[in-house]
């Protein structure tokens, strides 16, 4: 039986992997969160040992909660306490803890924002952006279109390799969160992009490698979030006046912009779910509040009283 409370960590952290194919943002995002924890008990209750654990109790968590709320945001805080109730679901049912103290203890309320994305012509400035005279733009194409063609996170598409778009002509296969696989739609444009890319590309140190970096080597997510912002700035120069400064654009940006278009395109939610690979059709729904803009448009544009 592991000894210390970090020993249990390590044992929780270790079953996510290999249990429930956590991505390794997941993994990093639980690590962080309980090694503050676990410091937090070993220097304020002097509790490290994997026998103290049953002694745990409300206390404890709301003293942590509260060292929390003292420099953290809400949404930080309630992704940390969403951890710890894992971890303590895990221990009880290792027969480590017995009792649940967590359920009596509410996360911080927070915003539900809806999600940054861009409108069609944004979208169609952005595949302008890329210089086509290089392999690398000619990469950075391929990359846009399939991001916006078939609702990728970017953490799928540093996961793509060449069978991702060998196995079954015309469509994509992704692994999602947990490793699920699914399928996706490749649109003709992605197509060709990566066809061009494919052909000018530089040969990769690993022939079963999708997208590289400059030295051959696999493009990471990170390096991916650089391309799409580089590209972004870019594409601000052909019409400054869509990008305010107050703008942030994330590199989810492009798989928001695909749910929103399909929704507004008259797609029904439950296709838009399997599309990105959604456990929850709560999820997908987030997208509908984005209309509202274009409903009070039509609105104004259609309606007797509007026209007063």
């Amino acid at each position: 039986m592991p000894a210390t409370v970090k020993d249990w960590i390590g044992e929780f952290l270790a079953s996510g992997i290999n249990e429930k194919n956590w991505s390794s943002e997941t993994h990093r995002a639980y690590q962080n969160d309980l090694a503050q924890f676990e410091e937090h008990l070993r220097s304020v209750f002097e509790i490290q040992y994997g026998s103290d654990l049953e002694q745990i109790h409300s206390v404890h968590f709301r003293s942590f909660t509260a060292s929390l709320m003292q420099k953290n945001e809400n949404l930080s805080v309630a992704r940390k306490m969403s951890t710890l109730r894992t971890f303590f679901k895990y221990l009880k049912r290792k027969g480590v803890v017995s009792r649940d103290w967590l359920a009596l203890i509410p996360s911080p309320k927070t915003e539900r924002k809806l999600p940054e994305f861009l409108k069609i012509e944004e979208v169609m400035e952005l595949l302008r952006a890329p210089d086509l005279n290089t392999w690398t733009g000619k990469r950075d194409l391929a990359l846009i279109e399939i991001m916006y063609g078939c609702g990728l996170r970017v953490s799928e598409v540093e996961g793509l390799r060449m069978e991702s778009i060998e196995t079954r002509p015309g469509w994509l296969k992704a692994f999602g969160k947990g490793r699920k696989e699914r399928w996706v739609p490749l649109p003709e444009p992605a197509q060709e992009a990566l066809r061009d890319y494919l052909e000018h590309r530089p040969e990769p140190n690993d022939p079963k490698l999708l997208f590289l970096g400059y030295r051959g080597t696999a493009l990471t997510s990170r390096g991916i979030a650089l391309i799409l912002g580089r590209q972004l700035l870019k594409a601000a120069t052909f019409s400054p006046e869509w990008i305010d400064g107050n703008r942030k654009i994330s590199p989810h940006a492009l798989r928001h912009s695909f749910a929103t278009h399909l929704l507004s395109a008259g797609a029904d939610l439950r296709s838009i779910q399997e599309l990105l690979g959604h456990s929850r059709l709560s999820t997908t729904q987030r997208y509908t509040h984005l209309n509202l803009g274009e409903i009070q448009e039509s609105y104004l544009r259609a309606h007797p009283l509007s026209k007063k």
